[in-house]
């Protein structure tokens, strides 16, 4: 489907209240921003510093002409959402979880304005399945979401399915001029040599399951002892982890980076040969899951757990990697073990991979699903 073209006069107004402005939403946004009149509200931008440490400035680079405000936050509260809410606008947009998304709710049904929300959230015990996301799920007027998995959850809450449109997440992380001397300058400063890495990209807390990958590695490492696990990333379990490491005696082939920038993360992905992400279910599940994107952006085969959920959209298994069972070391083994057994899977597994990307997963994937729910709602 192509993205509708309008003239000025004929551009829809769309309120977009988010909570925060994410290094790959930006992208995303700078493009609904040349369809569409469209301001973006953030309520919450501290958000992106406390889960991500990267902090969201009031004027952001890049941003072109995109119009858009980042509120003050009272108690925990943008209260200033009621404000724009109340002005001109053909539609609204905002994401379920937080006490703002009753406001643009309530505002937009009174002002029979029509309403869509975002959602990136599948197997919530809570939140998205309270009682209040299973009042307004069904009387929205469409949901975007980015994947099966979670078009799947927002119809078990009652809304139609002709109402759930997917719009697939996309990372905007991108090799660089350098990134293949970076790689190897990490081999040589970790002394890899020509063992194989199996990386590790991510926060560090007990959501993300990395216990379950250091247990899969010690026993890989009962087999081979020319593999190494690399784990990038920072957070609260990372000392645990750690010990974890030496009680295993594995503290000369695990090697903990801490936190890396976005701009250097890309020579890692080059120097892995296959990218874990073992996510367990621990409130809820992993949401989605950037680093598939970022990793077979890259090429590289994947393997994640069924917890996660960009997993059921990004990975064919057995064809550019493998889904295995949340909480199972012995099966995040057996995956790795075929991988790094064979080159030549590995070699298709990548190049799969980077076609997955290529075919399904850009920033035009996402605007063309989001101008689907558009026009479904505003098409008379």
């Amino acid at each position: 489907m192509a993205v509708q073209k309008f003239t000025d006069k004929q551009k829809p107004a769309i309120l977009f209240v988010h909570n925060t402005l994410m290094w790959y939403t930006q992208p995303f946004f700078v493009k609904l921003s040349e369809i569409y009149d469209v301001k973006f509200v953030f309520t919450h931008a501290v958000l992106s510093k406390d889960i991500y440490g990267v902090e969201m400035a009031s004027q952001l680079p890049g941003f072109g002409d995109v119009t858009y405000k980042v509120l003050k936050n009272y108690f925990g509260i943008a209260f200033g959402v009621i404000k724009e809410l109340l002005k001109n606008y053909d539609l609204v947009v905002d994401s379920l979880g937080s006490i703002e998304a009753l406001f643009s709710f309530m505002i937009a049904k009174l002002r029979r304005k029509p309403i869509i929300f975002w959602s990136e959230h599948w197997g919530w015990k809570g939140g998205a399945a309270s009682p209040f996301a299973r009042f307004v799920v069904p009387r929205s007027n469409a949901i975007f979401v980015p994947g099966s998995k979670h078009r799947e959850f927002f119809i078990s809450l009652g809304i139609s399915p002709n109402k759930v449109f997917i719009v697939p997440n996309a990372s905007n992380m991108t090799g660089r001029d350098g990134d293949s001397d970076e790689k190897e300058q990490l081999k040589r400063e970790l002394k890899i040599g020509q063992r194989k890495v199996i990386l590790y990209v991510g926060r560090l807390v007990k959501q993300k399951g990395v216990e379950y990958l250091m247990e899969a590695f010690h026993e890989l490492r009962k087999e081979r002892n020319d593999v190494t696990l690399l784990i990038v990333g920072e957070g609260e379990c990372r000392k645990h982890l750690e010990l974890l490491s030496r009680e295993l005696n594995l503290a000369d082939s695990v090697y903990f980076t801490g936190f890396i920038k976005n701009t250097n993360l890309p020579a890692y992905y080059l120097l892995g040969d296959v990218c874990v992400m073992p996510s367990i279910n621990y409130g809820q599940a992993d949401a989605w899951g950037f680093v598939l994107n970022e990793a077979m952006h890259f090429g590289k085969p994947v393997i994640a757990t069924d917890a996660v959920g960009a997993a059921y959209d990004m990975i064919k298994d057995g064809i550019n990697g493998f889904i295995v069972p949340e909480k199972d070391a012995h099966a995040l083994f057996e995956a790795m073990k075929r991988i790094l057994s064979d080159s030549e899977l590995a070699k298709r597994m990548g190049e799969e991979s980077r076609r997955i990307i290529e075919q399904a997963f850009t920033y035009e994937h996402m605007v063309q699903g989001f101008s689907r729910a558009v026009e479904s709602v505003l098409t008379p």
